[in-house]
């Protein structure tokens, strides 16, 4: 029987219509499973990470089959071969957001502080919004809290972090749902 294989396809383009369209077809017409994705705007830029399987393929061959959809749509694709599914993070999941005046550090700060306290990020975005006079910064993560990491103080902590840095921060814990 022939294993079946994991990849990471990444891809990055000018915003429009029909990006999403072209690469689930071509997934489609070649018989990969989506097993996992996600994607988002960027400042115009769209972006997405499909995680897809197929039996008998190779990384190499991912990428033949979409060298002709990065010439006519430009579209930059990066293929990597995944030797394995990774590990799903056991815990509570949390929402942390922080916003405030806009200045550099405030993504290196937090995360630091969720990396020495083994937080786990699984998913982060940022935005500037407001205008060029008064720019806020917002940051949304959604982290997952070891058990053992229950009541240690960490969430009263990381608002000492932002009341340093001059922001506000906002923790909930959020129900989820395995599909």
């Amino acid at each position: 029987m022939t294993q079946k294989n994991l990849f990471a396809v990444t891809l990055i383009a000018a915003d429009r219509p029909g990006i999403v369209a072209a690469v689930s077809k071509i997934f489609y017409e070649n018989s990969f499973n989506i097993e996992d994705s996600s994607s988002t705007l960027l400042q115009g830029f769209f972006s997405a990470i499909f995680i897809v399987s197929k039996e008998g393929v190779t990384a190499d061959d991912v990428k033949k089959i979409f060298s002709g959809l990065e010439k006519t749509m430009n579209i930059d694709f990066n293929v990597q071969a995944m030797s394995e599914a990774g590990v799903k993070p056991i815990g509570e999941h949390f929402i942390i957001s922080v916003y405030g005046s806009d200045k550099p550090g405030i993504v290196n700060r937090v995360a630091e502080y969720l990396a020495n306290r083994e937080i786990n990020i699984v998913d982060l975005q940022t935005k500037v919004a407001g205008s060029e006079k008064s720019p806020i910064y917002l940051m949304v993560l959604e982290v997952i809290i070891d058990p053992k990491m229950m009541g240690t103080g960490w969430e009263d902590d990381l608002k000492k972090i932002s009341r340093e840095m001059g922001t506000d921060v906002n923790i909930r814990q959020i129900e989820t749902y395995e599909f």
